[in-house]
């Protein structure tokens, strides 16, 4: 039997150290075939994920000179004073590495100045003339002590407040220098304040970026950092499980029919067909991994399968699926032949925001719902009124992260996930459906030359 172009270039892209690849596909960020000995056992994702070997500790900062460092700013003052490097400014701006990183992990200190003052860390900043945006880990003096959280600059805005952690609040210590530690692997970033884990967050959006320093802009106030040092931990890349030709690697099971026209993967079903739910599953299994799923809906209910047993009687699955439809519940989980719905969109945001950040993510849904991504732009315009959906989800130990357009819909443990189980996409029976797929890829470290 002809192997598949997706199961091909996955291998291509497993470094050669990794012996598996040479026996079959599977993986995504950390993703790989599943086996009784290295299934995962731990509910919350933990620091050892498949990756190029790591560089040692190299200096960003050589104690005498910017080298390596640029202002995209047409303001601020940067100095070199006494093996530190000083920010000055009355308007925000970062100073940048000039170098582009990819996965990797930074140490860096800063002392902020007394009186009022916020700083930071860019980790995958983006950077135009005037303007650095992304992932930043926060430098936060104020009351509310969220340093060391996620704050997504010119964008989001907070993705991960520190709001009633305790333990993560305390780790900052404002009188004194405090040690960053930012750790980027595939769409895994981790942050530590003083060797206090602060941020744990799977994001889509940005796979590299520059490293920055942050002077937000109090007038007068100058702001200290040193001892700037990155080791560079390889790359990851998007890789198709769907080559837009076939269904190679895949297998159907149930009612509805699959086809491929025109490199778009069509799922069809009709409530005069009294068919049962249809599954297009993938042929081996799968441990830890991220996929991301384009898609456009047009009627009916879909859904994508995480490690999921398919079974011989209806509805032929047995697992946990991410809700594909047209309803406020795209994005939420749901447990198949167990408890059901687990958990509905934003979810998260009662326990994990104060009232008043709450506006702000309910904007940013709404605008994942209507189809639009960070800029206000549909994922793929073309003259079909239906959007093109884009959904990223990041499946690691118990945990499932699922994003709907770059907005976060879900971040949940599941205590009985499966240690290993197929991915699949699912035709809900007895309905007229119609939803087309365009991609189907898994996040994958880049290969070694």
């Amino acid at each position: 039997m002809m192997k598949s172009s997706w199961l091909t270039s996955l291998r291509r892209a497993r470094p050669k150290s990794w012996a598996i690849a040479s026996l079959i596909c599977a993986g995504a960020c950390c993703g790989h075939l599943a086996t009784a000995d290295d299934a995962p056992k731990q509910p919350a994702p933990v620091e050892t994920e498949t990756q190029a070997p790591a560089t040692e500790m190299q200096p960003l900062f050589d104690g005498k000179s910017l080298s390596g460092w640029t202002n995209p700013y047409e303001w601020g003052k940067t100095e070199v004073v006494d093996g530190e490097i000083h920010l000055t400014a009355d308007k925000k701006f970062f100073l940048v590495t000039e170098k582009v990183f990819h996965d990797y992990e930074f140490e860096g200190e800063v002392k902020l100045p007394e009186g009022q003052s916020n700083s930071g860390f860019m980790a995958r900043g983006q950077v135009k003339p005037n303007e650095v945006f992304g992932y930043q880990s926060e430098a936060d003096p104020t009351d509310r002590r969220w340093s060391g959280g996620l704050y997504d600059e010119r964008r989001r805005q907070w993705l991960n407040p520190l709001w009633e952690q305790p333990e993560a609040q305390a780790a900052f210590d404002r009188d004194r220098w405090n040690r960053y530690r930012i750790r980027c692997v595939g769409n895994h970033l981790q942050f530590f304040v003083n060797d206090v884990p602060t941020t744990d967050y799977f994001d889509p959006v940005d796979l590299s970026g520059r490293i920055g320093l942050q002077h937000h802009g109090e007038k007068g106030q100058t702001y200290r950092f040193r001892n700037l040092k990155v080791r560079n931990l390889g790359s990851h890349e998007w890789k198709p499980l769907f080559d837009g030709k076939s269904l190679d690697g895949w297998e159907t099971v149930g009612g509805g029919t699959w086809t491929v026209v025109d490199g778009i993967l069509q799922g069809r079903a009709s409530s005069e067909a009294n068919e049962p739910n249809g599954m297009l599953y993938s042929k081996h299994p799968m441990t830890d991994g991220t996929y991301r799923i384009e898609y456009r809906f047009k009627k009916g209910d879909s859904g994508f399968f995480v490690r999921s047993e398919i079974t011989e009687n209806k509805p032929f699955v047995k697992g946990v699926q991410c809700e594909i439809d047209n309803s406020d519940e795209v994005g939420g989980l749901y447990q198949t032949g167990g408890a059901g719905w687990l958990v509905r969109p934003l979810h998260y945001l009662e326990s994990g925001f104060p009232q008043d950040r709450h506006a702000v993510v309910n904007r940013h849904w709404k605008q994942a719902r209507e189809g639009l991504q960070l800029d206000k732009k549909p994922v793929v315009s073309n003259d079909d009124e239906t959007p093109w959906n884009m959904m990223t989800v990041s499946v690691h130990g118990k945990r499932i992260v699922v994003h709907l357009n770059d907005c976060l819909a879900v971040d949940h443990v599941v205590e009985d996930l499966a240690d290993a189980g197929v991915i699949a996409l699912q035709l809900h029976g007895n309905q007229d459906l119609e939803v087309d797929f365009r991609k189907v890829e898994m996040l994958v470290p880049t290969s070694e030359e």
